[in-house]
C-alpha cells in the first residue's frame, strides 16, 4: 500500500512538468491507482477466501474467520425443507428451517474471533410458537503452531460428524443423521476452554466445559439427553464435563477415530446425581467419488435412577407411567455410502446418490422397576440424491423410512434447497 501512496504522489507532482498533450494519459493513470488503493483497503477489511476447507474439524463456511488472515469475516448457510408424511393430516409442509450468519474477525494471524448466530423457522414470535434466535458458537481462538491451538467460550462438543460439521450443502440428506439428533443433543454446544492441534497423521481437540444438568418435567423422551444439556445459556457449572476427540488420517483420505464426553449431572441445587459416558467411534472415507460416513454412540448412565427421580413429577411416586425413565445405557449407529455420478464427466458440478442405515436405541436398559418407553427404538432406511451444481450450493431429496418399535412406522418425503458461503 505504501507503494501505491508513493506513486500516487510522484504522478501528482509530475502532472506540472507534463506537455499539454499527457496530462490526460497522467490523469487515467492516477484514477487507476486510486481504485488499486480502494480495492486495496477493502481486502484488509475483509479478505477473500478462494479455497473453502475445514479448520480444526469445523465446516468450511464456519472456518472462513479462522483462515483469514486479517480483518472481518463474514459467512452462512441456510436450507429450505419440503416435507411430505403421507401417514399424517396435514401431509405437507414448507419451512425456512434455517438462516445462519458467520461473523469473525482476526486481531492477528493468529489471535481470531468466531460466531455463529442462527435464525430457526424464519422468524421469532413473542408469546407464540414460533421460531428462535440462538448462539451456535462464540470463541476466541489463539494458534500457536499448527500442533497446538487454544480455544475459550461457547465451543461445539466434537462427537460425530454433523455436529461440528453442520452446513448442509456437506452432507447429502436433507435432515442430519437421526442419530446425532437422537442420542446426542444437535446442535450441542456448552461453555469451556480447551485446546486443538493436528499433525500429519493425528488430529485431536479437548475441552472442559460445562456439565449436564436435570430439572423436574424437563424431558425429551425421543432424545434423553437434549434437556440436560444446557446449551450455555447461564449454564450451571457445579458439574463439569470433558469432551475429546482424536482422528487418525489414513492414506486415501480415509479418517478414523473416536470421540468421548464425560459429565456429572446436577439437580437444581447442584447436588449431583450421576455420570454420563459417551464413547463415540467415527469413520469418514472421501476418495474416488465416494463418500462413506459411519458414527457410532456408547453410552451409559450411572445412577439413572436418581436422575430419573429427579427429572419426574411427583405423581410419579404413585403411577410409574407418569415417570420420565432416564435409560441406564444408549446406543446406537450409522452407516451412509455416497458416489457422485459426475465423477468421469468433464464438469465440477456433483450430483451425489447415497443410502443410508442408521439403527437407534435410546433405551437400550433402564432402571430396575421402570419399562422402557414404546417407539423410540427404531431403524431409519434412507435413500436419495444430492445435487451441487456449485460447491457452496446443494439441491436434495429423498426417502426416509422410519422402522419403530412396538409403535406405527413413518415415511418421510423431503426435499431442500442450501447453501453456504
Amino acid at each position: 500500500m505504501r507503494k501505491v501512496l508513493a506513486g500516487s504522489l510522484l504522478l501528482s507532482s509530475a502532472i506540472f512538468a507534463q506537455p499539454a498533450s499527457d496530462i490526460e494519459a497522467l490523469r487515467n493513470e492516477i484514477e487507476v491507482l486510486k481504485e488499486e488503493l480502494r480495492r486495496l483497503k477493502l481486502e484488509i477489511a475483509a479478505p477473500e477466501i478462494k479455497e473453502y476447507k475445514s479448520y480444526s474439524g469445523l465446516g468450511p463456511a464456519a472456518s472462513k474467520a479462522l483462515i483469514n488472515p486479517k480483518g472481518v469475516s463474514i459467512g452462512g448457510y441456510g436450507e429450505i425443507w419440503f416435507t411430505n408424511r403421507p401417514n399424517q393430516k396435514p401431509n405437507s409442509d414448507i419451512d425456512l428451517y434455517r438462516f445462519i450468519i458467520y461473523l469473525g474477525y482476526a486481531f492477528t494471524e493468529k489471535l481470531k474471533f468466531n460466531s455463529e448466530i442462527e435464525i430457526e423457522h424464519a422468524k421469532v414470535e413473542g408469546g407464540e410458537e414460533g421460531g428462535e434466535v440462538a448462539i451456535e458458537f462464540a470463541f476466541i481462538d489463539y494458534r500457536v503452531n499448527r500442533e497446538l491451538g487454544l480455544r475459550g467460550g461457547m465451543v461445539l462438543v466434537p462427537l460425530g460428524i454433523t455436529n461440528e460439521y453442520h452446513e448442509p450443502p456437506t452432507y447429502f440428506s436433507v435432515r442430519q443423521p437421526y442419530l446425532e439428533k437422537r442420542l446426542f443433543p444437535f446442535t450441542w454446544r456448552e461453555n469451556g476452554i480447551g485446546f486443538y492441534g493436528e499433525t500429519d497423521l493425528l488430529e485431536y481437540r479437548a475441552y472442559l466445559i460445562n456439565g449436564m444438568k436435570a430439572e423436574e418435567g424437563e424431558y425429551k423422551a425421543s432424545s434423553p439427553l437434549d434437556k440436560l444439556a444446557q446449551d450455555g445459556a447461564q449454564a450451571s457449572a457445579d458439574q463439569l464435563a470433558f469432551t475429546g476427540r482424536l482422528d487418525v488420517k489414513l492414506p486415501k483420505n480415509l479418517k478414523v477415530g473416536v470421540a468421548t464426553f464425560i459429565s456429572g449431572v446436577q439437580d437444581e441445587e447442584g447436588e449431583k446425581l450421576g455420570t454420563i459416558s459417551i464413547l463415540s467411534p467415527h469413520l469418514w472415507w472421501q476418495y474416488a467419488g465416494f463418500d462413506v460416513r459411519f458414527v457410532g454412540a456408547y453410552t451409559t448412565v450411572s445412577d439413572a435412577d436418581k436422575i430419573t427421580a429427579e427429572l419426574s413429577p411427583a405423581a410419579c411416586n404413585l403411577d410409574p407411567s407418569q415417570c420420565n425413565v432416564f435409560p441406564e445405557r444408549m446406543e446406537g449407529f450409522y452407516l451412509q455410502v455416497a458416489y457422485n455420478v459426475l465423477r468421469f464427466f468433464d464438469t465440477e458440478q456433483e450430483l451425489f446418490l447415497f443410502v443410508k442405515y442408521e439403527d437407534i436405541d435410546p433405551y437400550a436398559e433402564v432402571p430396575d422397576g421402570y419399562q422402557k418407553p414404546a417407539g423410540y427404538t427404531f431403524k431409519v432406511y434412507n435413500a436419495g440424491v444430492s445435487y451441487r451444481p456449485h460447491p457452496l450450493v446443494a439441491l436434495k431429496a429423498d426417502y426416509v423410512r422410519l422402522d419403530k418399535e412396538n409403535s406405527s412406522n413413518e415415511d418421510v418425503y423431503s426435499m431442500a434447497i442450501t447453501w453456504m458461503f
